[in-house]
């Protein structure tokens, strides 16, 4: 009886065990991109924020500065006010308030996609890396995606 549980024992540790030595296996990195999805993971493309950065100049540099840095008539939007601001926050709600509250006149309203490629822009502006995969220009699909505004593993 004594033996066979033993061996019960071993079975119920053993997925364990492994789980262990599979998330030794994969980079802090990886671990950390799969647990909070920060913008540091590389969540817009360099292309994206291209056609963002003409997006902001037409629409948003003559109230928030051609640098981003801010005027009488739009606060800035790269530097550390900003990042701090909006420290811990989700980037769908940085999305949702670009596309609900900017452009100042309902006539102007951007487009879900340029909203995606002014705030990649935004997000290059403030240093984060570019990756892979564009920025999804959906709100819904932003949901999780947390704005830190210093990179957690330097």
């Amino acid at each position: 009886m004594r033996r066979r549980l033993r061996s019960f024992g071993l079975l119920a540790i053993a997925p364990l065990l492994l789980l262990t030595l599979a998330a030794q296996s994969r980079s802090s990195q990886s671990i950390w991109d799969e647990i909070y999805k920060s913008a540091w993971a590389g969540i817009y493309t360099d292309d994206q924020a291209a056609r963002g950065q003409a997006g902001y100049r037409a629409r948003c540099a003559s109230c928030h500065g051609i640098a981003l840095e801010g005027s009488d008539e739009g606060p800035p939007l790269a530097g550390r006010d900003f990042a701090e601001d909006w420290n811990c926050a989700n980037i769908a709600d940085l999305f949702e308030k670009i596309q609900f509250t900017m452009t100042g006149s309902r006539s102007s309203q951007l487009s879900e996609q340029q909203v995606a490629d002014i705030l990649s822009y935004i997000l290059k502006m403030n240093q984060f890396p570019a990756g892979g995969r564009m920025l999804p220009a959906n709100v819904d699909d932003l949901r999780g995606l947390l704005f830190f505004a210093r990179n957690p593993l330097q």
